[in-house]
């Protein structure tokens, strides 16, 4: 009986089906919360398998609203209640975007905005260069306002570069304005120069009055002529010279062209010109150009090398008519004096008055009913004017045609200068030189009705 209770038992250790299924489901479910208890029983694991989850902000869902279809909202603002809704940001949102529209205002706040008055941004300290900067090595600095205008607007010698000075709290001001701008319109190089660059440019202008404006610029043209030519009719309006020798590099600043404008503009004449040997002033040289281009004087003769040169002090003083003046040089004088005398020209020696000098009206008549004759005057003329000490050099005046003095109201023909207490015996020669300019150009006087008073 007892192996018979056996059989039964091995046969049965195949369980059911049914019962096998109920068997595994419930030990994998228990297995299952085992684990579950093991792991929330850790401390590592207490935030739960995504961590992060719960950081995760939870933004409450809109709960839709009863209200309804407003239309006069609609009419005047054209949004429906649903557009007006998804309309609304989140407050990050908008602290966001305010922050960044402020960086912009702030960015933008920093920028310059170029303007007349302040073309570049102006510092307050700048690293100016060790050495004047120069462009060519015959490069010279001319100065001032007037004398840089003109410079830009006759363009007859080359440019390199303006410097502009703006100090700072200071606006640029009209004239240099003007000035930059026209620099910029013929394509030269305009340099803003601030703080310690006022140092450099004072020493481009040698310590002077600059006002501000520095131009570097090639040597002006000085065309070395060796004589006169003929004029044969006084209705010419140029007359011709004969060019000196020139090196590649004078001919590239100074040009071949021989020929000289005569400035005929009030009446017909025969050409004037100046000639200037040993005025060392450079004051007295800028103001005899001055006048001399003012009057209509058709050129400017520099004799020798005892006259100071037409440097940027020089050009500053004329105010600039240099920068348009008709500029010749002569090496030998006297070869000049002859060469052009034999082609019918008159050299005239403004010297201080001798005895034997005789009176005469520049306005007379040619048919001296009313005095000598002026036939002085009816020629190709050239006036020379001398030192201010010492007057001309001999071996000049000994070559003069005629000898020019302006005889003072208050000197008498027979003592001279001692018959005044004062003992004024001549004038400046930068207005000496005026005054004879104007006799042989005879420049008319121009007359017009004086204003009206007002308020009697």
């Amino acid at each position: 009986m007892f192996r018979r209770a056996l059989v039964p038992l091995r046969s049965s250790s195949l369980p059911r089906p049914s019962s096998f299924n109920y068997l595994t489901v419930r030990h994998a479910s228990l297995n299952s919360a085992i684990e579950r208890g093991l792991r929330s029983s850790r401390p590592g694991d207490r935030t739960g398998r995504y961590p992060r989850n719960r950081e995760r902000r939870v933004v409450p869902e809109e709960e839709p609203t009863s209200e309804g279809f407003d239309e006069e909202e609609f009419i005047r603002s054209g949004l429906t209640p649903s557009m007006m809704r998804s309309s609304q940001r989140l407050p990050d949102q908008v602290s966001s975007e305010n922050l960044k529209t402020r960086r912009i205002k702030r960015r933008r706040a920093g920028r310059h905005h170029p303007s007349d008055k302040e073309p570049q941004r102006v510092k307050s300290h700048v690293m100016p260069p060790t050495k004047i900067p120069y462009s060519t090595a015959a490069s010279e600095f001319i100065y001032g306002t007037n004398a840089v205008e003109a410079a830009l607007r006759c363009s007859r010698r080359q440019q390199y570069v303006l410097y502009v000075y703006q100090g700072q709290d200071e606006d640029l001001g009209p004239a240099k304005s003007t000035l930059r701008k026209l620099a910029l319109s013929k394509g030269i190089k305009v340099k803003m120069a601030f703080a310690e660059w006022e140092d450099v440019l004072n020493e481009m202008s040698q310590d002077r009055p600059h006002n501000g404006v520095v131009l570097e610029v090639s040597p002006l043209p000085q065309l070395p002529v060796t004589g006169f030519r003929a004029v044969p009719s006084i209705e010419d309006t140029h007359f011709r010279v004969d060019m000196g020798v020139q090196t590649r590099e004078e001919l590239a600043v100074n040009g071949s062209d021989n020929r000289i404008p005569i400035l005929s503009q009030h009446r017909q004449r025969y050409p004037v010109t100046l000639l200037l040997d040993g005025i060392v002033d450079t004051g007295n040289l800028g103001a005899i150009v001055r006048s001399a281009y003012f009057l209509g004087i058709d050129a400017i003769v520099f004799a020798g090398r005892n006259s100071a040169p037409l440097a940027p002090v020089a050009i500053k003083a004329s105010a600039g008519a240099a920068e348009n003046m008709t500029i010749l040089t002569v090496r030998d004088e006297v070869a000049f004096i002859k060469q052009s005398k034999a082609n019918g020209w008159r050299f005239y020696a403004a010297d201080a008055p001798g005895p034997g000098s005789t009176l005469l009206d520049p306005l007379a008549p040619a048919d001296g009913s009313s005095g000598p004759n002026p036939s002085h005057f009816q020629a190709p003329s050239v006036i020379m004017m001398g030192s201010e000490a010492s007057g001309l050099a001999p071996h000049i005046k000994s070559h003069a045609d005629s000898i020019l003095s302006i005889p003072g109201a208050r000197l008498s023909s027979t003592l001279g200068v001692n018959s005044d207490p004062a003992r004024v015996d001549s004038l400046n020669v930068s207005v000496a030189a005026a005054l004879l300019m104007e006799i042989f150009l005879r420049v008319p006087v121009a007359v017009s009705e004086a204003p009206s008073k007002r308020g009697r």
